[in-house]
């Protein structure tokens, strides 16, 4: 992105600075001008390609915009594609960061094959796969294969209801949504990825078990390979705004975790709030505190979809006979979240792991 920006830089430079130790600006033919804009062109689309692969579609738009507002003010020669640029810069306003960066690299295609001379290239990919036609019956066996496999999960456990007429909405929200990302007519109506899949937690698993469907279903209708890499990768830039970290990740991990849970340790078993020891019942050396708290980290793994299984008893039979009341276990919990807001845990994170936490109090307090 900076070689770019650099580059960009210099060729302005280059078509405004006076050649050294001349009194008027060097000449610089139009033919040099087209070829100088062609490598800017190449350099542009290059890196924004890798940019939008990697997630970063923002960063991909703002470069093409840059990249074609230069170009465009260097076109007084070829005004149909300075006004095609306009156009496009136009539009791309208008539109989602993902269709706009598709709209700019359009327009960035189309005025390097008018400054090369070149034919426009391949058709768009929505026409190579065969237009709405063809994507309609993708997308309708697509769905029908996705939804019953437990390894999508599509309904979220039964959490969505999707009947004749919420399927059909479904399938057209796709067709458009292809049809928007692959230089289709139609464009997407539907809210964004991020909004449509918020509190799905939908995890890197299900997405490619999803995106294995779209593949099989894209192959048994003998879609060429090099179009189906070309949507697969389109559909993977989306993964970012779909497939939501486990709260074990979100917490920070292991070496985060275990911090937290040290230091809440020390805090809650200090306060008579709490009766850590329940009035001197129980005993605890070092040995002691270092495995609750490794059963802790456990627990707390096990329950926000980390990666360590957790050894201990149930909640029932470890705190069974402790005779544990609501305050204490109230006071105990607030304890967890003051560790949290320390270790300047987001809200809803804090928010979440309580909720696991006050999951469990059915299983821990045996007095109101």
């Amino acid at each position: 992105m900076r070689k770019l920006a650099f580059l960009i830089a210099g060729f302005t430079l280059a078509l405004t600075v006076p050649a050294f130790a001349q009194d008027k600006p060097a000449a610089l033919s139009r033919a040099e001008l087209d070829k100088r804009i062609a490598t800017l062109i190449y350099e542009t689309v290059k890196d924004g390609v890798e940019l939008y692969n990697a997630g970063k579609v923002e960063e991909c738009l703002g470069l093409y915009r840059g990249s074609l507002k230069v170009i465009g003010g260097l076109l007084d020669h070829r005004p149909t594609t300075a006004k095609a640029i306009q156009d496009a810069l136009a539009t791309a306003k208008a539109q989602r960061a993902a269709d706009g960066a598709f709209t700019l690299r359009a327009a960035l295609d189309g005025a390097q094959n008018d400054v090369t001379g070149q034919k426009p290239g391949k058709k768009a990919l929505w026409d190579r796969l065969g237009g709405e036609p063809a994507v309609r019956a993708v997308v309708k066996d697509f769905v029908l294969s996705a939804a019953p496999d437990p390894k999508v999960n599509f309904f979220r456990d039964g959490k969505y209801k999707l009947d004749a007429a919420g399927v059909e909405k479904l399938q057209q929200l796709l067709v458009e949504m292809i049809s928007s990302a692959t230089g289709g007519p139609l464009k997407y109506t539907g809210r964004s990825m991020k909004e449509s899949h918020k509190g799905m937690k939908i995890t890197e698993a299900e997405f490619g078990a999803l995106a294995g469907h779209l593949v099989a279903t894209l192959k048994k209708f003998k879609v060429p390979q090099a179009e189906i890499d070309e949507l697969v990768g389109i559909v993977a830039s989306t993964k970012g705004d779909i497939v939501e970290k486990p709260l074990w990740d979100r917490l920070g991990g292991q070496k985060a975790v275990e911090a937290v849970i040290h230091d809440f340790v020390v805090a809650a078993a200090g306060d008579p709030k709490v009766n850590f020891l329940r009035n001197g019942k129980y005993k605890l050396d070092a040995a002691g505190v270092k495995k609750l708290e490794g059963l802790l980290v456990e627990l707390v793994s096990a329950t926000t979809g980390g990666p360590l299984k957790y050894t201990g008893k149930s909640m029932k039979d470890s705190h069974k006979g402790m005779e544990i009341t609501e305050a204490e276990f109230g006071a105990l919990a607030g304890h967890l979240v003051d560790t949290l807001k320390k270790y300047k845990v987001p809200q809803a994170e804090i928010d979440e792991l309580v909720g696991i936490v006050a999951s469990t109090k059915t299983d821990i307090v045996e007095k109101k």
